[in-house]
Formats: C-alpha cells, sequence, structure tokens
C-alpha cells in the first residue's frame, strides 16, 4: 500500500492500487537508457574545485579538509592497502603471513621470465596448466 504525501496540505493519504498501477507509477522515475543529468553543478561540481579554492582564498574561508590530489592519492592508497591480504590477515589475526619467527620477512624474488630470453613458452605452459585444471573441473 503506497504512501502519497501531498505537497498542497501536507498530508499523507494512503492508496490502495492494484501491481499494474503500482509499477506504472514507478516506471515514471526511472530515466532512460543513456539519459545524462546533472548531479553536481556550480561549486559543488569535480571541474570548480579550483575555482571554489580562489573564492575560499578572497572571503579568507579555512578549509576543514585538504582536497588536494596529493592527499585524495594517498588516501585511495590506504584504502586499497586494506583489501591486500597480507594487511587484512594482520587486522583480522594480528598475523603477519610473511614474517618468520626469528622475525624477518620473507622476500619475493622469483621471476620466470628474468632468465629466458622468449616468454611465449612460460605463457603457453601456463595456459596449458590452466586448461588441465579446467578440464579437470568438468
Amino acid at each position: 500500500m503506497p504512501i502519497i504525501l501531498d505537497h498542497k496540505d501536507e498530508k499523507r493519504h494512503d492508496v490502495t492500487d492494484n501491481v499494474i498501477d503500482f509499477i506504472n507509477r514507478l516506471i515514471i522515475h526511472i530515466p532512460d537508457y543513456h539519459f545524462l543529468t546533472t548531479r553536481y553543478y556550480g561549486f559543488y561540481a569535480n571541474a570548480s574545485k579550483k575555482t571554489l579554492d580562489k573564492v575560499h582564498a578572497l572571503l579568507g574561508i579555512k578549509k576543514n579538509k585538504d582536497y588536494s590530489r596529493e592527499t585524495r592519492t594517498k588516501a585511495l592508497k590506504n584504502k586499497l592497502n586494506k583489501f591486500k591480504y597480507r594487511t587484512h590477515l594482520i587486522d583480522s589475526f594480528n598475523i603477519d603471513p610473511i614474517q618468520c619467527k626469528c622475525g624477518s620477512i620473507m622476500q619475493y624474488t622469483y621471476n620466470p621470465l628474468e632468465n629466458s630470453k622468449n616468454d611465449r613458452t612460460y605463457r603457453k605452459r601456463c595456459i596449458d596448466e590452466m586448461m588441465r585444471m579446467y578440464k579437470r573441473r568438468i
């Protein structure tokens, strides 16, 4: 039972409709495919950050946050770092998967393409191995 708030008298009206009428009322709010809408304009638009900084400087308003590219990039790297396997295990279980019992951290140094002149054979071998694994699952 949809609830309609009337803007004229600010009262709530309960409406009982059948399913088809409800879906028809709902569909009119869905934009067409590839229909472009303006979400942010003016100072809220991403393209006007420099203009907004100039306005803040002229008015003497201090910004609460630093929106520079460097700060945003650093924050994104920190956010993506949380999704890595090692940091997830450290945060969840306080266990570092690449730290040895003696305290040293293991280094990953194996590069299969380092000694070969042509990596085509290595890639073919990897693809063949994946196909064998795929065939075993089927």
